[in-house]
């Protein structure tokens, strides 16, 4: 893959333990050095607001993690293989952890008392899934077993950190919806039914194509608004995005620390 050999080239480093998705207005600071997705062959780039497209390294004690600062959303009127690209080409790096993060809307009361969630569980209501099509190249291998998916012993420490840092995180059940629309009143309602803790644009498709690729997944999201709230907005789910992003930033730390 032209894209990996560009990326280990930049750096000058031939492998990669961990890579961090960014969502809406999450950014982790300054790195040890970065590129810009332009520059890395065949990667698309993002449209939206909040999503600048770089790539970002990191080193968290030994470690060499990979921070993209934008990712790719259905609603954009994207391909499968563009929302693939970032769990692909992590993979290609030789990525064990993958750790998609997103901005999502409070759905239950727990969510909207709380900071961060880690995602233990989804429901797909997007009507799209990245591995579509790939059954005649990769055969049996489609067949994602959805229950395994997110990482259990590393969401339990993310909790457990979360917990000792007095950061205000809870686990949850992410609720993917196409958008680029917010909810309704009725759709925040059967979000309840469902038992969704919060609902995003984003996420699941990395998730399901991360576990394709082999790579552990433990997804985190920021509660950037309550969806009861009737005035929401782009600029609200930036705004406290950035506010809670540090704690974030810290919570990440200390977890592949002491992975």
């Amino acid at each position: 893959m032209k894209a990996a050999e560009r990326v280990k080239e930049f750096f000058g480093e031939e492998r990669f333990e961990v890579a961090v998705v960014g969502g809406s207005g999450i950014e982790l600071g300054k790195g040890v050095a970065e590129i810009p997705y332009s520059e890395i062959p065949g990667m698309p780039r993002p449209k939206v607001p909040g999503h600048r497209g770089v790539l970002k390294l990191f080193k968290v004690g030994k470690k060499r993690v990979l921070f993209f600062e934008g990712r790719f959303h259905y609603y954009e009127g994207r391909k499968d293989w563009e929302l693939r690209f970032i769990p692909e080409l992590t993979a290609a790096l030789g990525v064990g952890l993958f750790i998609p993060t997103c901005s999502s809307g409070a759905v239950s009361r727990r969510a909207a008392l709380s900071e961060i969630g880690v995602i233990v569980d989804h429901v797909n209501l997007l009507g799209r899934n990245p591995l579509v099509g790939l059954i005649g190249e990769y055969g049996e291998k489609v067949f994602v077993n959805g229950k395994e998916i997110y990482d259990r012993e590393t969401g339990e420490l993310f909790l457990k950190k979360g917990l000792e840092l007095g950061v205000k995180v809870v686990p949850v059940v992410l609720a993917a919806m196409l958008g680029p629309n917010y909810e309704t009143f009725a759709e925040i309602r059967m979000l309840e039914l469902l038992g969704a803790d919060c609902v995003s644009m984003s996420t699941v498709p990395d998730s399901i194509a991360a576990k394709f690729y082999g790579m552990k997944v433990c997804g985190l999201t920021i509660f950037t608004n309550d969806t009861l709230n009737p005035h929401a907005s782009h600029e609200e789910v930036l705004r406290v995005a950035g506010e809670r992003a540090g704690k974030l930033s810290l919570l990440l730390r200390e977890v592949i620390n002491s992975i």
